[in-house]
């Protein structure tokens, strides 16, 4: 049942980030559009992130790398920020970010890495 893929992506969204953090991120992709949010909370909480064999930690290191690799700059610092959360140090997010100098090339690799300067001198 879909409504069920809703809440338990919801469920996941707050365990990953707090309750406060989760409510106030849906409410602004629910601003943009309301099937946005729902969306993101049945697919990508529900069916990808909540699925068994990886956890969330290494979870969010394989959206860093993606991430880096498509240059999307706004989402990596997001996903620096929850990496971080789930368990993840700064040097290993580095070395997935350095990795991706091979397959994704230097130009996204230097962006990621300043992307990571930038946030962690935001949130000295």
């Amino acid at each position: 049942m879909a409504d069920d893929r809703y809440e338990n992506g919801r469920k996941v969204y707050a365990e990953m980030i707090g309750e406060e953090k989760a409510s106030a991120s849906s409410n602004a992709m629910r601003s943009l559009h309301p099937a946005f949010e729902e969306q993101v909370m049945a697919y990508v909480m529900n069916d990808l992130y909540a699925r068994p064999g990886l956890d969330m930690k290494t979870r969010l290191l394989c959206t860093i790398a993606a991430l880096t690799v498509t240059g999307r700059q706004a989402q990596l610092r997001v996903h620096y920020e929850r990496a971080l959360g789930c368990g993840a140090s700064v040097e290993e997010i580095e070395e997935v970010v350095l990795q991706m100098a091979a397959f994704g090339g230097f130009p996204a690799t230097w962006d990621a890495l300043q992307t990571l300067r930038d946030w962690n001198e935001d949130t000295a």
